[in-house]
Parts: C-alpha cells; structure tokens; sequence
C-alpha cells in the first residue's frame, strides 16, 4: 500500500470555521488534499486577529487536519513593534544625515520562537510537501532544505494590498521584498490570472499557475418563486469590504426599488451602523449553502482589492446573477465575457439590480451566461487536474 503524502499547511486562521473567503478556499484545498490520500498538519496561530481554536476539534470532524500546532502570535505584535520603532528611527536619522532613505519592507511575522518551533516541526516530522498561503511567514524557509516541495497559494498581491489601504506609502520596497520571498517557493499559484500573468514575467524559473477558487457547479435552476432573499452580500470586516458596503449605502441603496431585500452576511455587518429598511444582517452563518439557495442576486461593491473575490465565484456557482464593479471580475481571465454584470457608476449598478429584479428575462439571461462561464471555466471539473499537478 502507497505511504500517504504528508503536507504541512501554514495559515494563521483556523480554516475550518469558513467564515471568510480565503478560509473557504483553503478548506476546499485542504479537502481535496484529504480525499486524496494526503495526511495534513496545520501550523497556525493563536491570539491572532479574528480567528479561535477553542473548539477546533469540532471544526474538525471531518478529520482534515491530523495534528494541530499553534505558535503564539503575540510574540510576532511584539518583535514587529520594537521591529517598527527601529525603522522609524532609521529612516528619521537618515533624513536628518541626507542618506538615501531605506525602502520599506513587507511585514515579517517570523520571530525566533516561530522559527525555533517550525525547526522543531521538520524534525518530529518528514513531509512532503510545505504549503503557504501568506509570504510574511516566508522568511522561515530561508533555512529549509529541499526535501521538500514548497509550494505557495497566492490569494492576494500583499505589496500592492497594503498600498490601496494605506498600510504603507509606497510599492517598491514592498514589493522587491515580495517578490524575494517568493523565490523561495517551488511553485506559485494563483488565484488571480492577472497575478500569475505579471508574476512569471519577473520570475522566469518558477512554475506558476492559475487556479481559481475550487467549487463544485451547484446551480438550483432560475426559477426564483422560492427565493426569499433578492439581494445578498457576504463579506468579512476587511478593509475592502467595509469600504464597498459604505459606497454601496451611500450610493446605491437609495436608488434601489423601495420592494427589495437585502441581506447581508458575515463580520462586515458590526461596521454597517444604521439600520436600513428592509436589511438584514446575519453576522454568522455555519452553511452558506442555505443563503445562496435563497437568493436571486449576489452584489460584490468593492473599490478595491487584489486576488480574486471567492463570493463572486461563490454565487455564479449557483447560476446567481452578479452584479459588481470592476474589482468584483478581477483575476478572471475575461474581464467582459464571464457573465457578471460589472459597473462603477452607482446610479447604473441600482438601475442593474432594478432590471433584474423586475424583468425576467433579463434575469434568465443573465442567469444562464453565469452558469455557462462557470461551467466552462471556474468549475470544479475544469481545474482540479491542476491542483492534482502541482502535488504529484
């Protein structure tokens, strides 16, 4: 009988509780590494922003994760602290002495107890396969061997997010120190086809591919007599979501027919202050499967962001209509032909949803060139011997 392949996945959030898009993809991953054959550790963090292992072994009933290993995060806001006081002081001195001033670097989380502790990981175990899905841990494989395969999961340019949201001023330095962190990899893949695009262009040694989120075609029918929930939105309280639920009510919302209900799922929902008519907010939902049986229409009003948006893949999964601005098709391959309806003019975003909340046939059509793109593009089907590839 064939040994099974041994994988350590590092990701600082418990994956399992799926509350947010990055999560749902890296369970998908996770699940299909399970079904094939594959043992799995999780190297994560406790104390780290909105994430819990209290309870993990109740998110882990399908037994996906064989050992769990948690390295304290505190430790990483402490050294990143002390780490950004000495930048201060650095690029202050060399102001004062007119020396070039040092470019600024993307966020290292790696500390000498993570570091310690992975070490101590590689020896109690031999895997396989490392796997990746933030390069601010990539500095712990600055002292790994080769024999393993490293891959790395590519779900956002971190470089450029950090610049969109005023997390620094700058890209350059960011971004040569992403990119230095990427070449520690074996192979990248990419959510987004316009990250794979601009990355193999600067590295040319590396395998890089694209994948887009893994789900399986769900499509309940176009028929919408049974649907309660005409709008929907489902977001985790990230800086991008925030911003595109503030432009949406203050924007769109007036605009839309008075008859129309929305909801709206997840964290993003403690940052919508008022109580609008006919809004409904749901902070947690365990099965997403059930809202989007439920719903006629998915919106994604994001400004900005990078990546791909996993609820966009999400509902046009289900043949959902989805309407968005530009940032909602980023990653795809074809930006006009996908199905989605796309917009950045609010007043023809609320007439989009109007349309397709009272004409039917605008609707049905629209319906089906989703679930016509998805089927011959984002499906389950269609990209799963690529993720077979990569960890043959």
């Amino acid at each position: 009988m064939k040994m099974k392949n041994k994988v350590l996945l590092i990701y600082p959030h418990n994956f399992l509780e799926r509350n947010m898009g990055t999560n749902n993809r890296v369970y998908e991953i996770a699940k299909f590494l399970k079904s094939s054959n594959f043992s799995i550790d999780l190297f994560s963090c406790k104390n780290f922003v909105s994430t819990t292992f209290d309870e993990f072994d109740k998110y882990n009933e399908e037994d996906i994760i064989d050992k769990l290993y948690l390295y304290d995060f505190t430790y990483t806001q402490n050294f990143t602290r002390k780490d950004k006081i000495k930048s201060k002081l650095l690029q202050m001195l060399s102001k004062l002495l007119k020396l070039d001033t040092p470019l600024k670097t993307l966020d290292n989380w790696v500390t000498p107890t993570m570091q310690m502790q992975y070490n101590e990981i590689l020896m109690k175990n031999e895997y396989d396969f490392i796997v990746m899905f933030y390069v601010y841990t990539g500095e712990l494989l600055r002292t790994a061997d080769s024999k393993f395969k490293k891959i790395y999961f590519m779900e956002d340019l971190l470089s450029v997010g950090h610049y969109i949201s005023g997390l620094s001023d700058e890209i350059g330095g960011p971004l040569n120190c992403e990119i230095d962190r990427l070449k520690q990899f074996d192979d990248i893949i990419c959510i987004s086809y316009d990250e794979k695009i601009f990355f193999e262009k600067i590295l040319r040694n590396k395998n890089l591919h694209y994948l887009p989120h893994l789900i399986n075609e769900k499509n309940n029918g176009i028929d919408t007599s049974q649907k309660t929930i005409d709008l929907l939105f489902i977001g985790y309280d990230n800086f991008y979501n925030i911003e595109g639920m503030q432009w949406f009510f203050k924007n769109v919302y007036p605009q839309l027919n008075s008859n129309i209900n929305i909801t709206i799922v997840g964290k993003v929902v403690e940052h919508i202050d008022l109580n609008y008519e006919n809004v409904t907010k749901v902070g947690y939902i365990k099965d997403l499967d059930e809202i989007y049986s439920k719903t006629k229409i998915s919106i994604c009003p994001l400004l900005n962001g990078t990546g791909m948006k996993v609820k966009v893949i999400e509902a046009m999964s289900y043949g959902i209509p989805v309407v968005c601005t530009s940032r909602g098709v980023d990653g795809f391959p074809d930006k006009t032909r996908n199905g989605c309806i796309v917009s950045d003019n609010p007043a023809h975003f609320a007439n989009l949803i109007n349309q397709l909340f009272s004409d039917s046939v605008f609707y049905q059509s629209k319906s089906k060139e989703i679930m016509q793109y998805f089927k011959e593009n984002l499906s389950m089907t269609q990209n799963i011997s690529k993720l077979k590839d990569v960890f043959k």
